[in-house]
């Protein structure tokens, strides 16, 4: 999500990027519901380095931040979350869409039943699959409408 939504550090192949497929991706660090989780402290060391300079006048705590990079030209995301993870809050499915609605951007999501890594169980896995299928082929179809 950073690569394709990302619009200030220079990036000649966004604009090949299609789509976004998001299955269980962090959106907002920042947010207090992920703070609360067990693992927030290794994943802000990972993600957050405030001894390097900024490029703008954006913060370093935005910058992993994939929601705070979204705008109107952000590609079709469709997104997967467990209703049960114990790693990536559900809170932060409903903070992507409501960003990237409020952006006017193509996107689906879903929920799946089960924890984290659950997406790919013999149950999930080929839900995701044909959604995904389903999606891409619908992005495409639009995306050469409007050519």
């Amino acid at each position: 999500m950073l690569y394709a939504y990302n619009t200030i550090f220079e990036n000649k192949h966004r604009d090949q990027v299609k789509a976004v497929v998001n299955i269980v991706g962090p959106v907002d660090l920042l947010h207090q519901d992920f703070k609360q989780y067990s693992d927030y402290s290794f994943v802000e060391k990972q993600m957050i380095d405030s001894s390097k300079p900024c490029p703008t006048d954006i913060t370093n705590k935005d910058i992993p931040n994939p929601v705070f990079w979204i705008n109107k030209n952000s590609p079709a995301t469709i997104s997967f979350y467990g209703n049960n993870d114990q790693v990536i809050p559900l809170s932060q499915k409903k903070i992507l869409d409501s960003v990237l609605n409020k952006n006017k951007v193509y996107n689906q999501s879903y929920e799946f039943s089960g924890g984290h890594l659950d997406w790919g169980n013999e149950k999930n896995a080929p839900i995701l699959i044909n959604k995904i299928n389903e999606f891409l082929r619908d992005t495409d179809k639009n995306k050469n409408a409007l050519k």
